[in-house]
């Protein structure tokens, strides 16, 4: 199984999304090439998206956005893994990046999960799913926002679920 243990040492309590970027391109998608730059950072705390990836006006840079509830230390990982996997599968069928597009829909006939599975992925597809099938609302119930402090509640931010 893919992991950050496996990979190299995760020495802080957020996982290094650039870290999982790189292992899983080298790992699993060695063969889509990188034609511009792909930035990846923890964004906003989602109900009902994981991640998402955009492509710049000028095809300079792709993004990939990952729902900050996912470095919270009570998310299994396989969340995290497939969660950029999933992005990452976008990329090399041309959403969200300058590659050719190879469906006319990103999410058309599962293409999502086959490709995961033929690129080795599809135990941790399926683990995230029973995951978030049992455990994502409530979750995301709990840890949506801080516990309010005087009359002002904070947004959750990457520095909120550090030391969670």
């Amino acid at each position: 199984m893919l992991s950050a243990t496996a990979h190299g040492p995760n020495t802080t309590s957020v996982r290094d999304l650039n870290t999982y970027l790189d292992c899983i391109w080298r790992r699993h998608f060695s063969d889509v090439p990188r034609v511009n730059k792909v930035e990846i950072a923890y964004g906003h705390p989602w109900k009902q998206r994981l991640g998402l990836i955009r492509l710049s006006l000028d095809n300079k840079l792709s993004f990939i956005g990952i729902n900050t509830l996912l470095q919270h230390r009570y998310v299994p990982e396989c969340v995290l893994i497939t969660t950029i996997a999933h992005e990452v599968t976008h990329y090399a069928h041309g959403f969200g990046s300058p590659l050719p597009r190879l469906y006319q829909h990103p999410h058309a006939n599962d293409v999502i999960n086959r490709e995961l599975e033929q690129r080795g992925l599809g135990e941790h597809a399926r683990s995230c799913d029973a995951w978030i099938d049992r455990e994502w609302s409530a979750f995301y119930q709990m840890h949506r926002k801080p516990p309010c402090f005087g009359h002002r509640a904070r947004r959750y931010g990457a520095t909120d679920l550090r030391n969670t």
